[in-house]
C-alpha cells in the first residue's frame, strides 16, 4: 500500500488553490495564537481540501490537542493556557476554528481537483479506494506501476504525431466513435432493450444478440475511439487476453459485464486482467468491474456515464480558458512591430496553432473520461455496492470532437 500513497502524492492538487492557501495561512495563525498549537500544517491542508470533511466523524473534536494527534499539539509555552482553560475548551475552539475554515471553502461544491492516479499494492488492489468519502466524487485512475502511466501517455504523444494531430497533454477520444458488443449470449433481454435503439440512435456501431469473430472485434478495436460492452463478464470469452495484447492501438473501452476489472493473482508475479491487456494493448482508459453487479443497476451506470460524455462532446465549443488565450494570442500577433521580424513569425505561428479549431481538439481545461464515474455511481439504487464496483484503469483521457462525425 506504501506504492500507492507515494504515487497519490504528486496528484490530486487543487486546480485553483488561492482561496485553500489564504484560509489555510489564516487558520494556522489563529490555531497559533489563540490555542497555542504546533500545528501540523500539511495535514491540516489535507483536511481543509476534504470536500465531504466533517470534524466530529473525523473524531478531531477530541483529539485536536491530545499528543502526537492529527492536526498538532500543544507547545510547551502553552501549557499554562492548557491548565486555565482545560483541554476540553482549547479542543472545542480548535474545532471551531477548523469548522469555520471549512464551511468558507465548501460553501457550495467541492474543491476542483487534479486527477488522481493509484499504484496499488497487489494485497489492496481489490478494495474499492474510489468510494471512500475523500475520493468517491474526485477523478480517480488506477495503474499497475509509475512506469506504466508514462508509458501510456508517451505512446499517446507518439500516435498524435503520427496522424498529425496537434500533440494535447493527454489521450482524446470521440465518444461517438463507438463500437457497441451489446449482449452476445443473448440472455440479457433487458439489457439489450435498454440500449439497442439508443445505439442505433446515436449512430454507433457494434452488434447486439449475436456472438462477433475475434477478427471482427480486433478490427473493431483498432480503427474506433471507444469500445463498449455489455455482456456477461469481461467478454474475454469472445477475444483472449493474447489476441488484445497483439494489438498496436486500441480503443478506450468500458466493460460492464461481472468482474470485468478484477485482476487474478499471480504468485510473485504481478496481478493480471483483461482490463490491463486493453491498457498494454495502447486503450487510454478501461472501465470495468471489480465485482459481480446486478444488471439493472449496472445498466443505470453505463448509461448515465455515457450520456455525461455525449453531453460534454456537444459542449465543447465553449472553454473560457481557450477563448482567453486565443484572445492573447491574437493581441500578440496585431502588436508585433517591423523590427521584430523573428518575434512576429514565432507569435504568429503560436496563434496559429492555438486557433479555435485546434484548441477545442486539445484543450486541457475541460472535464476527463474518469471525471464522471463518481457522479454516475449515484445513479445506482445500491450505489455503494453495484455502484462501487466499476474503477478506471488508465490515464486522463479527454473529449473531443471529430471532424467527420
Amino acid at each position: 500500500m506504501a506504492g500507492s500513497l507515494e504515487a497519490c502524492a504528486s496528484w490530486g492538487d487543487c486546480l485553483d488553490c488561492k482561496i485553500l492557501n489564504m484560509v489555510h495561512k489564516k487558520l494556522v495563525r489563529d490555531l497559533k495564537s489563540k490555542c497555542k498549537m504546533d500545528i501540523n500544517e500539511s495535514f491540516l491542508k489535507l483536511v481543509l481540501g476534504d470536500a465531504n470533511f466533517n470534524i466530529e466523524e473525523a473524531g478531531l473534536s477530541q483529539q485536536c490537542l491530545k499528543k502526537g494527534c492529527y492536526i498538532g499539539m500543544l507547545e510547551r509555552h502553552g501549557e499554562e493556557n492548557f491548565r486555565s482553560n482545560g483541554i476540553d475548551n482549547v479542543s472545542a475552539l480548535a474545532s471551531q476554528l477548523i469548522r469555520e475554515a471549512v464551511k468558507i471553502l465548501h460553501v457550495e461544491d467541492t474543491i476542483a481537483r487534479e486527477p488522481i492516479i493509484l499504484v496499488l499494492d497487489c494485497e489492496v488492489q481489490m478494495l474499492p479506494w474510489e468510494s471512500i468519502p475523500i475520493l468517491r466524487q474526485q477523478e480517480v485512475y488506477r495503474m499497475p506501476s509509475v512506469g506504466s502511466i508514462s508509458m501510456t501517455l508517451e505512446r499517446s504523444w507518439h500516435y498524435q504525431e503520427q496522424v498529425g494531430r496537434n500533440a494535447a497533454a493527454f489521450p482524446l477520444i470521440d465518444p461517438l466513435d463507438a463500437f457497441y458488443l451489446l449482449n452476445p449470449s443473448g440472455d440479457l433481454s433487458s439489457t439489450q432493450a435498454e440500449f439497442e435503439n439508443w445505439f442505433r440512435d446515436q449512430n454507433f456501431e457494434g452488434k447486439a444478440g449475436t456472438v462477433p469473430t475475434a477478427e471482427e472485434l480486433a478490427t473493431a478495436l483498432k480503427s474506433h475511439d471507444l469500445f463498449l460492452y455489455f455482456g456477461h463478464g469481461s467478454g474475454e470469452q469472445y477475444l483472449s487476453i493474447g489476441e488484445i495484447q497483439k494489438l498496436e492501438k486500441c480503443a478506450a473501452t468500458l466493460l460492464m459485464g461481472c468482474s470485468s476489472g478484477s485482476l487474478r493473482l499471480n504468485g510473485c508475479y504481478s496481478p493480471g486482467g483483461v482490463s490491463l491487456s486493453y491498457i498494454r494493448a495502447g486503450s487510454p482508459v478501461t472501465i470495468a468491474n471489480l465485482w459481480e453487479v446486478t444488471d439493472k443497476d449496472i445498466d443505470r451506470f453505463g448509461k448515465a456515464v455515457l450520456n455525461a460524455w455525449l453531453r460534454q462532446r456537444m459542449d465543447l465549443a465553449d472553454c473560457s480558458q481557450c477563448n482567453l488565450l486565443v484572445k492573447e494570442f491574437e493581441a500578440m500577433k496585431i502588436k508585433g512591430r517591423k523590427g521584430n521580424s523573428r518575434k512576429k513569425i514565432a507569435s504568429s505561428s503560436l496563434a496559429e496553432t492555438t486557433n479555435g479549431r485546434s484548441l477545442k481538439n486539445t484543450c486541457d481545461h475541460r472535464p476527463k473520461i474518469g471525471s464522471f464515474v463518481g457522479r454516475a455511481r449515484e445513479t445506482c439504487t445500491l450505489s455503494f455496492l453495484n455502484g462501487a464496483s466499476p474503477v478506471c484503469y488508465g490515464v486522463p483521457t479527454g473529449i473531443r470532437r471529430k471532424k467527420d462525425l
